[in-house]
C-alpha cells in the first residue's frame, strides 16, 4: 500500500495584525470579483490524496480509467480491470484522504471514488488470457508490428504500465505512486512472483497542435512545444524511451477526454504515443521525472 498525501497549497496571509481588518475587507471584495470571473470548474480547491491497494470495490473506477486510455479499442476492459485487482500487492489507486468526520458523512461515495491508477501487468505471464491477447494485438497494430520481435522472444518479460488519473490532478502525485510501484515490483521479485521485467510499455496521452504554418513546424522540430501532455511526467519518459508508435484518437474521443476549443483557439489533436523502456532505465526515469517536476 502506498501511504502519502499530496496537497495543492493555498496562499497564506502574511500581513501585520494592524492591517488585518482592512485587508480582510479587500480580500472579500477580491473574492466577490473572482466569483464573478470564475466558473464553477475554474476554482482551485485543496484536496488531499492517498494511495491504496486496489480492491473489488474499485472495479468500476478502475475500468473507467481504462476506458479513458483505450477509448473504443476492441479490448475487454472488465477482464483487464480484474487482472489489476487480482494482483493487489502491486500498484495503487488514488483516492481522496478520509477524515473521521468525513467517513461518517452521507457522502461516502465521493470519498471512495478512484481518481487514478498506477500499476503494471505482465503481458508475458498472462499471454493466454483473452484480454491480454487483445491488448497485444492492439499494440502490434498501433506500432506497425515493431513489437513483434519483443513479443516473440520468450526470454523477455514485458510489463504494460498504467499511469492513469483524472485530468487536472497535479503531476506531482505520480512520484510517490511510481516509487511505490518500483518498490512493490522489487518485493514481488524477491518473493518469486512473475515481476522480473526486462521491458515496460507505456501508452501515453497527449494533444498535438493541428496548425500547419511554418512557425508551428519550427516548434515541432525544436522540441515539441506544440505538444500538450495529459500527464506531464510522461514527457521525460518519452525522451528516454523508444517511441514505437503515435496515432490520433480524435474519432474516438469525447469532449471530457480531449477538451473543447473555441474557434479562435489553437486546435489540438488527441493522440496516443506508445513508448518502450527497458527495466534498467526505470531508476534513471524516476530521477528525471523528479527533476522535471521540481
Amino acid at each position: 500500500m502506498a501511504n502519502f498525501n499530496t496537497k495543492r497549497p493555498m496562499e497564506e496571509d502574511s500581513s501585520d495584525s494592524s492591517e488585518e481588518d482592512e485587508e480582510e475587507n479587500d480580500s472579500q471584495d477580491e473574492e466577490m470579483v473572482e466569483d464573478e470571473q470564475l466558473g464553477e470548474n475554474d476554482r482551485e480547491i485543496q484536496v488531499d490524496f492517498e494511495g491504496q491497494s486496489p480492491c473489488a470495490e474499485d472495479f468500476h473506477g478502475i475500468k473507467s480509467l481504462m476506458h479513458q486510455l483505450f477509448l473504443k479499442a476492441h479490448i475487454n476492459l472488465s477482464g483487464l480491470t480484474e487482472l489489476i485487482i487480482q494482483q493487489n500487492y502491486i500498484g495503487s489507486i488514488l483516492q481522496q484522504c478520509v477524515d473521521n468526520d468525513e467517513s461518517d458523512s452521507d457522502d461516502g461515495n465521493s470519498l471512495d471514488e478512484v481518481f487514478g491508477i498506477t500499476s503494471v501487468i505482465n503481458l508475458t505471464q498472462h499471454q493466454d488470457v483473452e484480454c491480454i491477447k487483445e491488448v497485444k494485438k492492439y499494440l502490434l497494430e498501433k506500432t506497425q508490428k515493431k513489437l513483434s520481435g519483443l513479443f516473440d522472444d520468450s526470454s523477455n518479460q514485458i510489463g504494460l504500465l498504467f499511469n492513469e488519473r483524472f485530468i487536472n490532478i497535479p503531476p506531482q502525485v505520480s512520484v510517490p505512486l511510481l516509487e511505490n510501484l518500483c518498490k512493490e515490483i522489487d518485493e514481488a521479485k524477491k518473493a518469486g512472483k512473475p515481476f522480473d521485467f526486462t521491458h515496460f510499455i507505456l501508452i501515453s496521452k497527449l494533444h498535438e497542435s493541428t496548425r500547419k504554418d511554418p512557425e508551428s513546424r519550427k516548434k515541432k522540430v525544436k522540441g515539441g512545444d506544440n505538444i500538450l501532455w495529459v500527464n506531464a511526467e510522461e514527457e521525460p519518459i518519452s525522451e528516454i524511451g523508444d517511441i514505437l508508435g503515435e496515432y490520433s484518437v480524435r474519432s474516438e474521443s469525447d469532449a471530457a477526454v480531449s477538451g473543447t476549443w473555441d474557434e479562435d483557439d489553437e486546435q489540438f489533436d488527441p493522440k496516443r504515443r506508445i513508448i518502450l523502456i527497458t527495466a534498467k532505465q526505470l531508476p534513471e526515469i524516476l530521477i528525471k521525472i523528479k527533476e522535471f517536476l521540481e
